[in-house]
């Protein structure tokens, strides 16, 4: 599902993975999906609670239409860099193993 904010005060678009598009307002807590309309589950339907997981994640703009906050980012940045690089010489340490083996086993079998 996509989401994007519609209008201020907290009107997304979701487009499922049907193809089809509903509004859902988060004020309000409706969506115009036929589930809701029918329905009207408890908890919201899908495309509320799926508004509410982007919101939240901050991968869409708030309800206010303010942009997520940018805090932490370059926190997460360097941490994703550096299990990068821990993988890097995981996967280094591994290969010199595997050389090794690979060089023994050659020159045992000739």
């Amino acid at each position: 599902m996509d989401v994007s904010l519609l209008r201020k005060g907290g009107v997304y678009e979701v487009q499922s993975a049907s193809g089809n598009t509903y509004e859902v307002d988060v004020a309000s807590k409706t969506c115009t999906c036929p589930d809701f309309t029918k329905h009207q589950p408890s908890g919201g339907c899908k495309h509320l609670r799926r508004v509410d997981i982007e919101i939240r994640s901050g991968h869409v703009p708030r309800p206010d239409g303010r942009l997520p906050a940018t805090v932490g980012v370059a926190e997460q940045l360097a941490e994703a860099v550096h299990d990068l690089d821990r993988e890097i010489e995981e996967r280094e340490a591994k290969r010199r193993e595997l050389q090794i083996a690979l060089e023994v086993l050659e020159e045992y079998s000739n």
